[in-house]
């Protein structure tokens, strides 16, 4: 296939921090590592500065031992039987997580909880690894609405336990970056079991009906290699007339998942789109960040 599945990168990371986004991520990405039968890598970064007036005895190791123990406990309870290793890093949280990246097929981190920010803090940790990882990223939602809640093991906090029936949804414009948002979600679907909803979004208040139509061709042309070589996952197809961002934000908190490509043609100058930034942002759902995918496969394979 691609990158996916390289040995290099047949790993899924986590960042492991004491807060309930973090716990959250552990979970989803137990669960992740499970369904794809991966590895799951847990990262806890030290970040630490040894005090020297108290000669080091008050340095961090033993209580984020503890914790990176507490995580793989947790992990090993949600998804039984899957292959669990733990890392503490002395770097930076980003630069623990981006060095992962590169040899990970997704990293897994919670959002920090960005949506008590009026403005999307770009220095915040989930927004650095959606923007600079080598690999897809999926960032967890501390507080779900649509979900159950059950107290993790280890004695860390109640962590989101996913509704049954929630469907995945993926936004699309047509554009290469939503060309592999578009076959992450298809196996995301795939892999869980779940509906699949393709949204793609108009503005223009000019000839609307015939500009769907269109816009709905162009769609279903999309959508027609995915669904040939995923053909057990349900889809429905979907053109909406309003701003992306909004459509896929509101259209969120009744999903499973939300896929959006990272804008990915030009990494270094555009990172991150408007549109991914604003879902990252605001959607209530988990969040999958698509940098890279398979390309899509030949017609009437």
């Amino acid at each position: 296939m691609s990158e996916h599945s390289a040995p290099a990168r047949d790993r899924i990371v986590a960042g492991v921090h004491d807060s309930a986004s973090s716990w959250a991520a552990v979970e989803l990405a137990a669960r992740e590592a499970a369904t794809q039968h991966r590895p799951l890598r847990l990262v806890h970064a030290l970040n630490w500065i040894p005090d020297e007036l108290s000669g080091g005895d008050d340095q961090p190791r033993p209580d984020a031992q503890q914790l990176v123990e507490r995580a793989a406990d947790l992990a090993r309870a949600v998804a039984p039987g899957i292959d669990v290793t733990v890392e503490m890093s002395e770097s930076a949280p980003s630069t623990a997580l981006l060095r992962e990246s590169r040899m990970a097929s997704l990293v897994v981190i919670g959002d920090g909880d960005l949506a008590q920010w009026t403005c999307l803090p770009l220095d915040a940790l989930a927004v650095q690894v959606a923007a600079r990882a080598d690999c897809s990223v999926l960032v967890a939602r501390a507080s779900v609405p649509s979900v159950t809640r059950r107290p993790a093991a280890g004695g860390g906090p109640a962590v989101p336990q996913p509704a049954a029936g929630t469907a995945v949804l993926v936004g699309v414009d047509g554009s290469t970056g939503s060309e592999r948002a578009l076959g992450f979600a298809f196996d995301a679907a795939a892999q869980r079991g779940r509906e699949l909803i393709v949204v793609r979004t108009w503005e223009s208040e000019l000839s609307w009906a015939d500009t769907s139509a269109a816009t709905a061709r162009e769609l279903a042309e999309a959508v027609a290699p995915w669904h040939e070589k995923y053909p057990e996952v349900p889809v429905r197809q979907q053109v909406v007339h309003g701003p992306p961002a909004r459509v896929l934000i509101d259209r969120a908190a009744d999903a499973g998942l939300v896929v959006v490509g990272a804008r990915g043609d030009h990494p270094l100058r555009v990172p991150l789109g408007a549109v991914s930034q604003a879902v990252l942002h605001h959607a209530t759902c988990p969040t999958a960040i698509v940098r890279e995918c398979a390309p899509p496969p030949p017609a009437g394979d």
